[in-house]
């Protein structure tokens, strides 16, 4: 079970890298607009791609839960901070795939994300 929870994740992570490299410039743009500093234009679909690698490897498996935890919980805290912003800015959480303004369907998904971690990390 902990692997199909494991794929499952590093599926979704490998969609959102991919999607924020295949959107490029627009991504760099909503990236910047919620106040991504540059390096991490290009520092975090790496770090999805290379943790979902890990996760589903299973190399190193509780420092990548570890890290994956902390990256979706600091994904969710910018979503939490900026749903009180009056102007919803689009979420980019898959690139410029969609420019839908952020809503409490991303925190939910976030926090389904990280509960399935715990699981996988507890089964494994």
């Amino acid at each position: 079970m902990s692997f199909l929870i494991s794929l499952a994740v590093a599926a979704v992570f490998v969609y959102a890298g991919v999607a924020k490299f295949a959107t490029f410039n627009d991504w760099t743009f909503q990236a910047r607009v919620l106040g991504a500093p540059d390096p991490a234009v290009v520092l975090v679909p790496l770090a999805e791609i290379a943790l979902a690698v890990l996760l589903v490897g299973g190399w190193w498996f509780g420092p990548a839960v570890a890290a994956s935890l902390a990256m979706l919980a600091g994904y969710t805290v910018l979503l939490l901070v900026r749903l009180q912003d009056e102007d919803r800015l689009p979420c980019s959480c898959f690139g410029a795939t969609s420019h839908r303004p952020m809503n409490w369907w991303d925190v939910a998904r976030n926090v389904i994300l990280i509960a399935a971690l715990i699981v996988a990390l507890l089964t494994r």
